[in-house]
């Protein structure tokens, strides 16, 4: 009644993919139906939306009204709903016998924490983070970890949105909120977290832009630890990190201002680096107003209080931010066109 890797050609559906496990009931008529099927990923790889997207494909192909993915930490199980059509979040898998007559838990989310006070932030970044940080390290020097940690709560405080409409460069078209992603960056590095995403309108194409916290370690310097702030997009050819703003060495502090800055330092794929002079010479011409002498001036903030998305310095970090990465992805792309024009033009990736 239970397979291991099975490949989908045994139920007659046209494809070379297998599932993990699949878990099997038998119809009055004495046939074997799939009713469950569960994808496994090993330590370190995150349950996001991209195995999610894998998980309903097998779903979908199969039938099935059970779904389950799980790594070594973690499991998220699934009923499907015929009512609504889709696949609706459960306690967990229910026992064989409650699974073929249909009976299980439903999800109950958690309450959302509220938010520390900023007058605890500092004890508390003290008192918590470790070596197994994964979002602030814990060798970022105190100042800057607790700048990190207020504005990592305030992109995840989804109680605060972003105002939605018309930017220099952009259109803010949606808050979607926060979102379990994995991204890849030019180094090979995988991250894997909760991002706050945002749906965007950039030279008449829709594209997502998500922020996200991770710790960053350098292959020139693998015995150190630091925080980046992550700026990812997604759009019908890319999906990666376009920005990495390491906070240790991006971030100035005086008299409880934080001014976020980059050098304009930028990786082309796997092929090594663009130039700073051609880059910084494309944000002249499409967003000037972050060019201060030799950096690029991102935006500052106050630290005297809780930082909220829709606080007027937060919402000026973020379209800097936002700018400056599609503006790197475009100096990208023009690179990647002038040097290798037949593949880039054909090429085709999917996207979540």
């Amino acid at each position: 009644m239970i397979s291991v890797e099975e490949p989908l050609s045994h139920y007659g559906i046209s494809s070379i993919r297998r599932t993990d496990i699949v878990i099997k009931g038998l119809t009055y008529d004495n046939r074997l139906i799939p009713i469950a099927v569960i994808e496994c990923k090993a330590p370190g790889i995150g349950l996001g939306e991209q195995t999610a997207k894998q998980l309903t494909y097998y779903c979908n192909a199969l039938g099935c009204d059970y779904a389950m993915m799980i790594n070594d930490i973690s499991f998220f199980c699934y009923h499907y709903d015929e009512s609504t059509n889709q696949y609706i979040q459960i306690s967990a898998l229910p026992k064989y016998d409650e699974m073929i007559t249909d009976k299980y838990k439903p999800y109950i989310p958690e309450p959302i924490p509220e938010r520390i006070e900023y007058s605890q932030i500092s004890h508390f970044v003290k008192e918590n983070l470790d070596v197994n940080s994964r979002n602030i390290s814990c060798t970022t020097e105190h100042p800057l970890a607790c700048a990190s940690w207020n504005l990592e709560e305030c992109f995840l405080d989804i109680s605060h949105k972003i105002p939605i409409g018309q930017y220099s460069l952009f259109e803010i078209i949606k808050d979607y909120g926060i979102r379990m992603l994995t991204y890849g960056n030019a180094g090979g590095g995988t991250f894997y977290g909760p991002y706050r995403s945002f749906l965007i309108k950039f030279n008449g194409n829709v594209e997502i832009v998500s922020f996200g916290f991770s710790t960053y370690v350098s292959s020139s310097k693998p015995d150190v630890c630091k925080t980046a702030l992550n700026i990812a997009i997604d759009n019908e050819k890319t999906s990666h990190h376009s920005l990495q703003l390491v906070i240790d060495d991006n971030v100035i502090y005086k008299n409880n201002q934080f001014t976020f800055y980059h050098h304009g330092r930028i990786a082309i794929g796997n092929r090594g680096s663009g130039k700073v002079s051609e880059l910084r010479k494309l944000v002249l011409q499409h967003y000037p107003e972050i060019i201060n002498g030799k950096q690029i001036d991102l935006g500052s903030l106050i630290y005297n209080k809780l930082w909220y998305l829709d606080d007027p310095s937060v919402v000026k970090l973020v379209e800097n931010l936002i700018s400056y990465a599609l503006i790197r992805d475009k100096y990208r792309m023009q690179k990647n066109l002038r040097e290798y024009p037949k593949v880039c033009v054909n090429l085709q990736t999917d996207v979540r």
